[in-house]
C-alpha cells in the first residue's frame, strides 16, 4: 500500500472513456500526450502554452531599436519572424487604438 499518491483519472475528450488511456510521448511544449485505446485519438490533457517571455520581448524590441532587420533579430534571438511581428503588434496596439478614437 502506497500512501500519499494520487491517481488522476483522465477521460478521453472524444469518446469520454476513462480507463482506456495510454501514454503517447510528449508534445513540443514538454507536456504529456495520451492516446485513447478505444477511438485511437491522441490528445494533451493539460497543455502548456509556449508564450514569449517578457525578457525575450524586451530583447526583440532592443534589437529592433538597434536597427537590426527582422531577419537578423530572429536569427540572433533564435525566434521565428512571426514572434517578432506579434511582439511589434502587441507593443504598438495601444497607440493605434488611441489614434482611432480621435
Amino acid at each position: 500500500m502506497i500512501l500519499g499518491m494520487v491517481a488522476h483519472v483522465i477521460a478521453c475528450p472524444f469518446c469520454h472513456q476513462a480507463e482506456s488511456m495510454a501514454r503517447h510521448g510528449t508534445n513540443r511544449g514538454g507536456t504529456a500526450r495520451c492516446r485513447c485505446k478505444d477511438c485511437n485519438k491522441t490528445f494533451t490533457p493539460q497543455p502548456n502554452t509556449r508564450k514569449t517571455t517578457p525578457e525575450t520581448e524586451h530583447k526583440i524590441v532592443r534589437a529592433l531599436e538597434e536597427r537590426l532587420s527582422i531577419e537578423a533579430a530572429a536569427r540572433l534571438l533564435k525566434v521565428a519572424k512571426k514572434t517578432i511581428y506579434k511582439t511589434l503588434k502587441k507593443r504598438h496596439a495601444p497607440a493605434s487604438d488611441a489614434l482611432a478614437r480621435l
